[in-house]
């Protein structure tokens, strides 16, 4: 991310997202544009040599590295993200707010603040890090941000893991997406049009649908599953081509679960090992 402030409106690309098919308004080449589960990054904090290594190689001119909206729910839960912030800034070349509920287009930042949810907030952080650097921008967020589900959460997960074990996936599919459900001529059978679901709310309701899907009987609700599920929607919805992705998604095989219910759906190449990834990224850019 750029040390300089930017206004919050002068967002650095847009990625097109119509129906299912996609359209970057940046040039794709040998770019590999990263995103990386919580758990990673912390890595980077704890291995000062990982650190070191990984930020080599990200400064190439054919690497770009997203800090996601799922991130900073996830470490914003710690009582201080001072050191982070730092790694935050080394690393990352843009921020990935929080996903929109609906539209065909998704905004990418290389604006902290515009991980900010809350719209009164954000203007009021606007005047309080004016001129300070992304560095102090980040450590303010953390200090003055805090991140907890409500009880509806946790209630709304497990009356959905039940449905669907119940009715199954695609009864439990016309209920998430309702709104598109039309009575077909001459049948009282109701049927989803997925052709005029757009794309932010197809893919963030996928992904949540195919986690109830492979969740247990009796399985508790994880908060953490919700800063996953964000990363994994933003990885689908923006022009990421690189995941760094806990094991446990991977195993549960929940982002091909998406993509193959989307038409032409492009998927990220998926890792769930660090090194593997260097390995990767020093081969692209040499």
């Amino acid at each position: 991310m750029e040390t300089t402030e930017s206004n919050l409106t002068e967002l650095d690309h847009l990625v097109l997202k119509t129906g299912v098919k996609t359209d970057y308004l940046v040039s794709i080449g040998k770019m590999k544009r990263v995103i990386m589960d919580t758990n990673y990054w912390i890595a980077l904090k704890k291995n000062p040599d990982l650190f070191k290594e990984f930020n080599e190689v990200c400064s190439s001119n054919n690497v770009e590295v997203y800090f996601s909206y799922g991130n900073f729910i996830d470490l914003v839960k710690a009582e201080e993200q001072d050191l982070m912030s730092k790694i935050i800034a080394a690393i990352a070349d843009y921020c990935l707010p929080p996903t929109p509920t609906s539209g065909n287009e998704y905004r990418i930042s290389d604006n902290p603040l515009s991980l900010i949810p809350d719209d009164d907030f954000r203007r009021f952080a606007v005047q309080q890090t004016q001129g300070i650097g992304i560095v102090k921008t980040l450590q303010y967020i953390f200090r003055s941000s805090d991140w907890e589900p409500v009880d509806e959460f946790y209630n709304g997960i497990e009356e959905y893991r039940d449905l669907i074990h119940e009715y199954g996936y695609e009864n439990l599919k016309g209920l998430a997406f309702k709104d598109h459900l039309e009575k077909q001529e001459d049948s009282e059978k109701l049927v989803l049009h997925q052709h005029e679901l757009d794309i932010v709310e197809y893919v963030k309701g996928e992904i949540y649908l195919q986690r109830f899907q492979v969740m247990d009987s009796n399985e508790k609700p994880d908060a953490n599953d919700i800063a996953d599920l964000e990363i994994c929607t933003q990885a689908l919805l923006s022009d990421c081509n690189m995941l760094l992705l806990e094991s446990k998604w991977i195993n549960l095989e929940l982002i091909d679960r998406v993509v193959e219910n989307i038409e032409d759906g492009i998927k990220p190449e998926i890792f769930d090992d660090f090194d593997r990834v260097i390995s990767e990224l020093k081969t692209e850019s040499t």
